[in-house]
């Protein structure tokens, strides 16, 4: 009994470290956000709302993957980076629905306002600000 419980410890601890959320896989999704804003970006800029609402469908996925591991148990930098993408993808859609509503000053506004959610987060989590 102790060993079977013993060996599916080891075997769920395995399996959790296969699908951890690696570095390449946050690179992968940063990249993937910045491309989404360049599209939202041009997508405005052009008035071809087809590509705002792609860029929004990327940048809702990539910023729903975005995991931050806590360093230790004082560290918020997890919580505070699903906080960020949260409001990312609320000011996503907001962009989006005024991009559909032909408002583009808001969307403008609400593109500002995820990019700032970006800025803030790379700040805290990044270190820019030293």
């Amino acid at each position: 009994m102790k060993r079977s419980l013993v060996t599916f410890m080891t075997l769920a601890a395995l399996s959790t470290s296969l699908y951890a959320y690696s570095q390449a896989d946050r690179i992968k999704d940063m990249r993937t956000m910045a491309q989404a804003l360049s599209d939202i970006q041009k997508g405005i800029l052009y008035n071809n709302k087809k590509l705002v609402d792609e860029g929004v469908s990327h940048l809702k996925t990539a910023s729903g993957n975005i995991q931050i591991a806590p360093k230790n148990a004082m560290d918020y930098s997890s919580v505070f980076a699903k906080d960020q993408a949260a409001n990312i993808v609320k000011y996503a859609d907001r962009l989006d629905k005024s991009m559909k509503e032909g408002q583009k000053h808001a969307a403008l506004t609400e593109y500002t306002s995820v990019l700032n959610q970006c800025v803030s987060c790379h700040n805290k989590i990044r270190k820019w600000n030293r």
